[in-house]
């Protein structure tokens, strides 16, 4: 798998030690012309220990560069003229420079991209762009829904582009949350080379990810996936479930999947939460087998699930949904990873009182799994009807949210703690009472509550780690095989 690393940081560091120090994975830098206007860019090109792809991005396509030929040509010439090893041009205004810049068409990467949307005329532009007779072609969309998806991840199949030439000089894929999948699945649908950011706060388009989680994900793969899982949830595109998964697949020689599915729109699932054989991927000759769901659709996979698991039926929320001919399979780890990681901690839940935060679907199974470890659970919540209509729903105890209960173990499993001036979801005397809290929430950074019950000396699962555990059992459901624990717990840094 190879890597494309766009270079567009206006950092304090010089551009061309910048460019002397690539990201881990990267196989290609690409140099953005139309953001560094001025710069030296033969010192750039012999500064880089890797080849480059010199770009000029115009301002129709998403970019600061000019849109008019007379001002574009002399500065593609100058990239050409520095030695670049690739050209980028923009098909919609820089065609007629193919020939007067002199290059080998080897050398020419010819794009297009629109930052509005996915017209349904990209086939037209992809079978256009295909007749002209240069090295490369790149065509990135902005994707808005899961139709768009399909569209974009369409033109790689040989139902729209017929030819395997065509296919394996072709890089189409699309910009946003909701194309994150199309830029993991690309490479593996026979694109040479994918587009990845320098840094993780430095993307070049929206949905780019570092070459290094890229490979993390996709890495070990060939070709098409064996299998295809996803996680889905309204963004996650900063979930590391792929990440986890993707150590685990690797690990254990399986030549399998799991990519990022971003579904702002719930309407949408019905395309996703259907039995084997009947997904928009499946329609793409990818086999979709299981989808980890997270937040807020974990209520809906229950709902959309022909089979319960009981821990399902009690709690009425589903995070793994496994698809069958016919059927789907609906379980929920959530509760292994709560009740897996106090365990391999040496937390004794049995006549223990819980206190759970939050009445959602993470809460749900966390509730339902320490109720079955034989904890005393507490459910509290915003909305106390809602609150205690849940807990006498799933047979446990509940408190107003107001009320402030001493309990041995505490469990976040709302959003607080994601943003950085978020309150905590317990108060300071409930958590000098506990003995062991578990925070659902994970990040870069850990959440106030991990580190003032770190500080307070508490035993501390943090969201890492529960993800981690509930991974594990995800992983166990998804393959029927044991998971490499040691493998999947490294990706994450644990």
């Amino acid at each position: 798998m190879q890597w494309i690393a766009s270079l567009i940081s206006h950092s304090s560091t010089d551009l061309s030690e910048q460019l002397q120090s690539p990201p881990e994975g990267a196989d290609v830098v690409e140099i953005r012309l139309d953001l560094f206007p001025g710069a030296n860019i033969g010192a750039l090109v012999a500064s880089s220990p890797l080849p480059v792809l010199v770009t000029l991005r115009s301002q129709a396509e998403g970019g600061q560069g000019p849109d008019g030929l007379e001002h574009r040509g002399p500065l593609l010439k100058t990239a050409v003229e520095a030695g670049a090893h690739l050209v980028d041009l923009e098909w919609a205004r820089d065609r007629e420079l193919i020939d007067e810049l002199g290059l080998s068409r080897e050398r020419l990467v010819l794009s297009w991209h629109d930052t509005q949307g996915t017209p349904k005329t990209l086939p037209d532009v992809a079978a256009a762009m295909l007749a002209e007779p240069v090295a490369l072609v790149k065509i990135v969309p902005t994707a808005r829904s899961l139709g768009d998806l399909e569209r974009i991840l369409s033109l790689s199949t040989p139902a729209v582009t017929p030819s395997k030439k065509d296919r394996r000089r072709l890089m189409a894929f699309a910009m946003g949350a909701v194309g994150m999948p199309s830029r993991y699945l690309a490479p593996l649908l026979g694109a040479p080379i994918g587009f990845a950011a320098w840094s993780v706060d430095a993307p070049a388009a929206p949905g780019q990810q570092i070459p290094q989680r890229m490979n993390a994900v996709v890495g070990h793969l060939q070709g098409p996936p064996r299998r295809l899982f996803g996680v889905i949830g309204a963004d996650v595109t900063m979930s590391l479930s792929p990440t986890l998964h993707g150590a685990a697949f690797a690990a254990a020689g399986m030549p399998d999947v799991m990519i990022p599915i971003s579904v702002p729109d719930p309407s949408e699932l019905a395309d996703l939460f259907t039995p084997f054989g009947e997904t928009l991927f499946d329609r793409l000759g990818l086999p979709a087998h299981g989808w980890a769901v997270t937040t807020p659709y974990k209520i809906m996979a229950a709902e959309a699930a022909t089979d319960m698991a009981p821990r399902v039926r009690r709690a009425g929320a589903a995070n793994t949904l496994l698809l069958k001919p016919e059927r789907i399979i609906a379980e929920n780890t959530d509760a292994d990873g709560v009740v897996g990681s106090l365990t391999t901690a040496s937390v004794p839940m049995v006549g223990a009182t819980a206190l759970v935060q939050g009445i959602g679907g993470a809460a749900r199974g966390a509730a339902v799994g320490l109720h079955l470890a034989g904890a005393e659970v507490i459910l509290r919540g915003r909305d106390r009807d809602r609150t205690r209509e849940l807990a006498e729903t799933l047979g446990i105890g509940w408190c107003d949210p107001d009320d402030r209960a001493g309990a041995e173990i505490l469990v976040n499993a709302t959003p607080l703690g994601r943003q950085e001036n978020d309150a905590l979801p317990f108060s300071q005397s409930e958590i000098e009472m506990a003995g062991a809290i578990v925070d659902m929430v994970y990040g870069e950074q850990k959440t106030a509550l991990v580190k003032g019950a770190e500080d307070k000396g508490l035993v501390v699962i943090d969201g890492l780690t529960m993800l981690a555990f509930q991974g594990m059992a995800q992983f166990a459901a998804f393959t029927t095989t044991p998971p490499p624990r040691q493998e999947m717990l490294r990706s994450i840094g644990r």
